[in-house]
């Protein structure tokens, strides 16, 4: 049986993240069609184009992390975690490995 490691970046959060920049992004396009008083514009549409380019920011960081965390994929950063710290476990005989700080003798 082999393990199944799921990432630690989950793909909802990147589609989570890549909606809400679609939809920051909308908001300075809107405000720009719309009659208003024209600070009041500048200062909400700043506000909204600050917010896109974070979240922009953030969904670029999530899809690099979900690359480099893929267990399966050229970036294993997870499989070198998980197996380096294998190395570090000693079970007793016949035991049954069910958490890292159980066996590091942390709990």
């Amino acid at each position: 049986m082999s393990a199944n490691y799921k990432n630690w970046v989950p793909n909802g959060m990147i589609t989570a993240l890549t909606a809400g920049t679609v939809i920051l992004g909308a908001g300075p396009a809107a405000l720009l069609c719309t009659k208003m008083n024209p600070t009041l514009k500048k200062a909400l549409a700043g506000t909204a184009g600050a917010g896109t380019l974070v979240c922009r920011a953030m969904t670029a960081w999530s899809i690099y992390a979900h690359d480099k965390f893929s267990y399966d994929g050229k970036r294993q950063l997870s499989k070198e975690i998980v197996e380096g710290t294998a190395e570090y476990v000693t079970l007793p005989e016949g035991g049954v490995g069910l958490d890292v700080l159980l066996a590091f003798g942390l709990l």
